[in-house]
């Protein structure tokens, strides 16, 4: 709660103006502990009243949540609850609200629900397919739409519990979740990739581990003022192409640009030629402004020596493989 739901603005917002009676928690008897509830709807309001009250709760991010607690107006010892003797109830209810109602969920969100409500009783006796149908009716949508969300949700919360490797640099959860998402229920090889049989399997087990932190790696690792290895959604197209063809696939994990990469999708042949192209455009730019240039020092005039034997050597070589023309 305290990396990923901001919490710190929401302790700073309570702590200033008080509790809103009008957002009581929405709890549900516990199937665990007899006696006792289960918060269903408003555990990030929760956690931030606990902070305020006991700021020794907090095992990271400790000297913002304690400066938080410490300049808090408001603390307060207790919250209104609306309690609801089902579960499945209750999801109903969160469904009208947010799905048609006032307060729209993100695709995040509505996968959550989909997930919970689909584990509850009048669902689990369904088949699959009749179950996704019952779950689109819920929300307004598709079966394929409901299958995707749940297909994510499954890759994302498998990212969650592991902590997304590690990686520091990520944007907010809802952001994640959609280029997550869409890049693997969008796209049939990066899905395969990573172990899933098709854009609709939600079978965690199927994941393969070692593939799924590269993926996450490349859609949220960013060095200090660097972009992400695949920078937007409009790149996935390009990563699709890329972990479905085998020398490309090498190219990238072993630190090529994906647009590099890309150039191996399209056959030795074509990717040669985009090169070649590509270096004679630079080397062009280079010629018309060298003679207008201060500053060169011996390391350029090197790496353009280096530049001269790579090129010869390649002429040679394309000589000798060259196919002769009719």
């Amino acid at each position: 709660m305290v990396e990923n739901a901001s919490i710190i603005e929401l302790m700073n917002s309570i702590g200033e103006q008080g509790y809103f009676p009008g957002e009581p928690l929405m709890v549900v008897p516990s199937t665990h502990q007899k006696g006792k509830f289960d918060v269903v709807e408003g555990n990030r309001r929760l956690t931030a009243v606990k902070l305020l009250a006991n700021p020794k709760l907090g095992s990271k991010r400790k000297a913002a949540i304690t400066q938080a607690a410490a300049t808090a107006k408001f603390k307060p010892s207790s919250v209104p609850c609306q309690v609801y003797e089902r579960r499945e109830d209750l999801l109903h209810f969160l469904a009208f609200r947010h799905v048609t109602g006032i307060k729209p969920w993100d695709p995040l969100m509505k996968a959550r629900y989909l997930r919970q409500l689909g584990e509850s009783p009048s669902f689990k006796q369904l088949d699959a397919k009749e179950k996704q149908k019952r779950l689109a009716r819920e929300i307004g949508s598709t079966p394929n739409y409901v299958a995707r969300l749940l297909a994510g949700l499954a890759v994302y919360e498998e990212l969650e519990e592991r902590n997304f490797f590690g990686i520091t640099s990520l944007e907010g959860e809802g952001d994640r979740y959609s280029v997550l998402t869409t890049a693997v229920t969008s796209y049939t090889s990066i899905a395969k990739y990573i172990g899933l049989e098709s854009a609709t399997d939600a079978n965690r087990a199927n994941l393969k581990k070692a593939r799924l932190e590269n993926l996450a790696r490349w859609l949220f690792e960013r060095e200090p003022g660097k972009k992400a290895r695949v920078p937007e959604s409009r790149a996935l197209q390009q990563l699709n192409r890329v972990v479905a063809n085998a020398a490309a696939l090498h190219r990238f994990e072993r630190g090529g640009t994906l647009q590099e990469a890309d150039l191996l999708t399209e056959g030795p042949l074509e990717a040669f030629r985009s090169a070649i192209s590509e270096a004679r455009s630079r080397l062009e730019i280079a010629m018309e402004i060298v003679h207008k240039t201060k500053g060169i020092t011996d390391a350029d005039v090197e790496a353009v020596h280096d530049i001269r034997q790579l090129v010869n050597a390649l002429h040679g070589a394309a000589r000798a493989t060259r196919t002769p023309e009719e």
